[in-house]
C-alpha cells in the first residue's frame, strides 16, 4: 500500500523508476525517511507491523516455500536492499524476521527485481484474509 525509501535509495520520480513501473509509482504513495532503522521500529511498535528483511542468508529465520498460508499477519512490509550490498546490519535487526527465498546450491542470488516480485507476490497469498 506504500513504499518507504531510505536517504540513499533511488528518485522514485526518475525517469527510469516512472517507466519500469508502467507509471504505477503514481498510485503508490512514497515516501522518504532519514532513518530507515526507526522507521522500521516505528512500524512494528506503534502499528502492529511485521517486517520481513529479505537476505539471502543460509539461516534466516524464514524460507518462503516453508511459509504456510495464514501464517503472514494482514499488516506486514518488506524489506529490500540493492544488489551489491543488500540491506544494512542495523535495518535488518530492526525487522521482526530475515526471509529468503530457497534456491539451488548452484544459484547464490536472484536480481532485487525478480527477488521482489516473488516475494512480494508469496507474502500477499500467505496472508492471513487472503482467501477469506
Amino acid at each position: 500500500t506504500a513504499v518507504n525509501l531510505s536517504d540513499n535509495s533511488c528518485n522514485v520520480w526518475s525517469r527510469r523508476c516512472v517507466q519500469v513501473s508502467m507509471g504505477h509509482c503514481i498510485n503508490v504513495p512514497s515516501v522518504r525517511v532519514s532513518n530507515f532503522s526507526k522507521s522500521i521500529q516505528k512500524l512494528n511498535a506503534q502499528f502492529q507491523v511485521t517486517s520481513y528483511a529479505a537476505v539471502i542468508d543460509k539461516d534466516a529465520d524464514m524460507v518462503l516455500d516453508k511459509i504456510k498460508q495464514g501464517e503472514i499477519s494482514k499488516n506486514w512490509c518488506l524489506v529490500l536492499g540493492n544488489e551489491g550490498n543488500g540491506i544494512s546490519q542495523t535495518v535488518v535487526e530492526s525487522c521482526n524476521h530475515r526471509i529468503r527465498i530457497a534456491m539451488s546450491d548452484s544459484v547464490d542470488s536472484l536480481s532485487v527485481g525478480v527477488a521482489a516480485g516473488i516475494l512480494l507476490h508469496s507474502l500477499r497469498e500467505r496472508e492471513m484474509s487472503f482467501y477469506s
